[in-house]
């Protein structure tokens, strides 16, 4: 039999000592970073492992009781009635389901616990392993810790979902006094359902993937990023180093090019094993503005006191989720409408009349939506289209994610 391994990243160490530990006493198991190939797709992998093992050890920490992925990683065990062996660490919380199960506290004698997680193994039974410390266990005669570290923030940007089905793109002079002829013609798409950023990424969110070495790691970056990051040096946003932009967990990143937005996707999608991704033209419009053509994300009338521009005369970027939830979209999506422009995969076209290009690698211009702070309300039309060159970075661009498959 082999065990699938259910974890955090945020436990790593743990895992990766644990996992030794059962290996060299016959446990099979299977852990991502040592059996998904580097050419694999991690979904495609992650789902065939979850069919072909017979058990899960799954390491629950409040990092791991938030993830989505885990969440549904030990829902399909359990539900399929497969055998669990739950290692609860000292912060998190057991979820309802799991707290029939008995338990073993690991937290005094790490080589006890660990024997006894190896007879209930042999014996085939599934039981809960509660109380792991978060860190290794302390070597004899090191003094105590003062207090466990804080949980780190999730890195994870909070989604709603895009129902799927049609919606109209676009607008025309008798719905929009405002409209622009790049807006036209005016077309209904249909789009399959989708999640995307409930904010747009902030400062907080962006701040872990230059933790983790994102701006070093060629294959989070398409070509011509990897070549203008190394040309022009980049290890961070433009703005970062400052407060007034930066200084805030919950502002959203700015100063960010298109090229880092993308890079911080790709890096996203790898640690979380999800689809994320920039939303293409269309699924931000959509998201924006629903299944009926609003001219704004809240509806069709204006007011200045549902979104950051020019008109509310803040003069700077605003916390995501500010005018919440009276200024948000059909699907519950924040600060579509003013704050940042938030760039697209799609290249810009100067009309609907051409297809919609949505590869990534190039140089070409790219659509940013939504308008910004310093830009007036038509601009934060749901219709309203603006491009900038990929390498462009101000304190008026930032960006949201989605998680869907690519275009």
């Amino acid at each position: 039999m082999r065990l699938f391994i259910s974890y955090s990243r945020t436990d790593s160490e743990f895992v990766q000592r644990l996992v030794a530990d059962l290996e060299s006493t016959g446990v099979q198991t299977w852990v991502d970073f040592r059996d998904i190939p580097p050419s694999a797709d991690w979904n495609d992998a992650i789902e065939a492992a979850l069919e072909e093992c017979d058990a899960m050890l799954l390491v629950l920490s409040q990092r791991s009781s938030e993830s989505k992925n885990v969440l549904a990683e030990w829902n399909y065990f359990f539900d399929l009635d497969k055998r669990i062996y739950v290692v609860v660490l000292a912060d998190a919380r057991v979820p309802f389901r799991l707290r029939i199960y008995q338990h073993i506290d690991f937290t005094q004698d790490y080589d006890a616990g660990l024997k006894r997680l190896l007879d209930f193994w042999e014996a085939g039974e599934t039981q809960e392993l509660a109380a792991v410390p978060s860190a290794l266990p302390p070597a004899p005669g090191a003094a105590p810790a003062a207090k466990p570290p804080e949980p780190a923030p999730s890195y994870e940007p909070a989604l709603v979902v895009v129902p799927a089905g049609d919606f109209v793109m676009g607008s025309t002079i008798l719905d929009d006094p405002a409209a622009q002829e790049n807006e036209q013609p005016q077309q209904t798409l249909s789009l399959p359902e989708y999640r995307i950023g409930q904010y747009p990424v902030t400062v907080g969110e962006f701040r872990a993937f230059i933790e983790a070495g994102g701006y070093h790691i060629q294959r989070y970056w398409t070509v011509a990023g990897w070549r203008q990051r190394d040309k022009l040096n980049w290890s961070e946003p433009r703005l970062w180093q400052d407060e007034a932009w930066s200084g805030e967990n919950r502002l959203p990143v700015v100063g960010v090019n298109w090229f880092e937005a993308y890079a911080y996707c790709q890096w996203l999608a790898e640690e979380a094993r999800q689809p994320y991704r920039l939303p293409t033209e269309a699924e931000w419009e959509k998201a924006a503005r629903g299944a009926t053509p609003r001219i704004y994300p809240w509806g069709r009338l204006w007011d200045e006191g549902l979104c950051n521009t020019i008109e509310a005369g803040i003069g700077h970027t605003t916390p995501v989720g500010h005018f919440s939830p009276n200024g948000d979209s059909p699907c519950g999506a924040a600060d579509m409408a003013g704050n940042v422009w938030e760039w697209c995969l799609t290249r810009w076209r100067r009309s609907y009349r051409k297809p919609a290009k949505d590869d990534p690698e190039g140089g070409a211009e790219r659509v940013v939506r939504g308008g910004a702070w310093d830009f007036d309300r038509d601009r934060a039309r749901t219709a309203f289209r603006n491009s900038l060159d990929p390498i462009s970075a101000s304190n008026l661009v930032g960006f949201r994610v989605v998680c869907a498959p690519w275009p």
